[in-house]
């Protein structure tokens, strides 16, 4: 004999009826998943495990449950079994003793995994040269001397970036004349971030 959860008082008296015929009150374990946005996860591959029960979470699906219930009284431990491509979630209250609270709501939370990306710089005599990430980033300031660089902001996997020079090398005098000028170049800035760093983008100045 079983009877869901559905409230705590209803659960509670359900369970003491139960025990009385020797029989205990089951719960199913339900929950969440969205990322830090809000919105559906984009990705396949998520996988949830309650012990040895397992249940899979499609892209742009927002909630699950569990095939099998738990018993009254029964500890559970929601964790992630796989991750989702290119992708990282966490458990936020994974775990509980069923009929505890009112119900079993577990929250899912993922988000897109990041990169960064660089590379080398030659022969950069002069401070001034900055990079830019297409037109809505901020520029990243580079100090002569320099030989290796990696951007400030770490970009997510499948997402195009395009590296390009923002200010050129150039030393001034104390009234702000210019007196020495650089003129530096950058290749493989453009692509789209895969599932590792990248350090490939090549700066030369001369």
């Amino acid at each position: 004999m079983k009877a869901k959860y559905v409230g705590m008082g209803a659960a509670l008296a359900a369970a003491l009826v139960l025990s009385a015929c020797g029989g205990k009150a089951s719960f199913t374990i339900s929950g969440t998943v969205t990322t830090s946005g809000g919105t559906p996860i984009a990705n396949n591959g998520l996988v949830l495990q309650n012990g040895s029960d397992t249940v899979a979470v499609p892209l742009g699906q927002t909630t699950f449950s569990f095939p099998n219930t738990v018993s009254y009284g029964t500890e559970y431990l929601v964790t992630i079994k796989t991750q989702p491509d290119h992708m990282t979630c966490n458990v936020s209250n994974p775990h509980g003793s069923a009929g505890q609270t009112t119900s079993i709501s577990v929250q899912v939370l993922c988000a897109q995994n990041t990169h960064s990306v660089g590379g080398t710089i030659s022969n950069l005599t002069l401070d001034g040269l900055s990079i830019i990430n297409g037109s809505s980033s901020g520029a990243y300031a580079i100090s002569k001397g320099a030989t290796t660089f990696t951007f400030p902001a770490a970009i997510p996997v499948g997402t195009p970036y395009g590296l390009t020079i923002y200010t050129q090398p150039k030393e001034t005098d104390t009234n702000g004349n210019v007196t020495k000028t650089q003129t530096c170049t950058l290749v493989n800035g453009t692509d789209v971030m895969g599932d590792a760093d990248r350090a490939n983008v090549v700066i030369t100045c001369q």
